[in-house]
């Protein structure tokens, strides 16, 4: 690869590392869109893990959710990272991987917040409808951090969903003008080029 395209992969890959340590970065939070019935379906997540090494990402979800549905019967995904400082765009392309009840998941359930497990504990199932307005927490833990044991009731819908990329689309946002280039991943290596923005 071409040291100009380099620069670029070793930057994407450096704004990435700091969005998993910065919880306020600008690409701690990015649109993923899968595909439910030939029809596309956007929501916002929120990024857990990145390596650049093993080319994937990583964000969790409730196995209940649609989501997880539309992924299993079509692993296709594209993600969207926008930062309105920087005015950078990185676009990932790729297939999912469905992380459920394993040594993984055991492991990050143990990193993760009380209080953030009580989102996984919820009596209905992510986009059910409701006859009036619930939190979807249960009430025993609606105002405190659940116990232990009361969390894994959230575990068994804990999933973490891995995202392998094969592509990257980066683009730089200038008054002067705009610059794009795209990487592709295969066997071989990296192929990189520009293209029109």
């Amino acid at each position: 690869m071409k040291k100009e395209f380099q620069n670029i992969y070793d930057k994407i890959a450096g704004f990435m590392k700091d969005a998993i340590i910065d919880s306020s970065h600008s690409y701690r939070i990015f649109s993923l869109a899968s595909i439910d019935n030939k029809s596309p379906k956007v929501r916002t997540v929120v990024l857990r893990d990145f390596s650049i090494k093993n080319n994937y990402f990583e964000f969790h979800s409730d196995i209940r959710s649609p989501k997880l549905v539309e992924l299993k019967n079509n692993n296709n995904f594209s993600a969207l990272f926008y930062s309105s400082e920087t005015k950078v765009q990185i676009r990932f392309n790729g297939k999912t991987k469905i992380l459920y009840d394993c040594s993984q998941t055991e492991k990050r359930w143990e990193q993760i917040t009380p209080s953030s497990k009580r989102c996984y504990m919820g009596p209905y199932s992510p986009s059910e409808s409701l006859s009036e307005y619930h939190p979807n927490i249960p009430e025993s833990v609606q105002f405190k951090n659940p116990s232990d044991e009361e969390s894994l009731d959230g575990y068994k819908n804990f999933v973490i969903v891995r995202c392998y990329f094969d592509k990257i689309d980066y683009l730089k946002l200038k008054y002067s003008g705009h610059f794009r280039c795209s990487f592709m991943l295969n066997e071989s290596g990296i192929d990189a080029e520009w293209i029109a923005p």
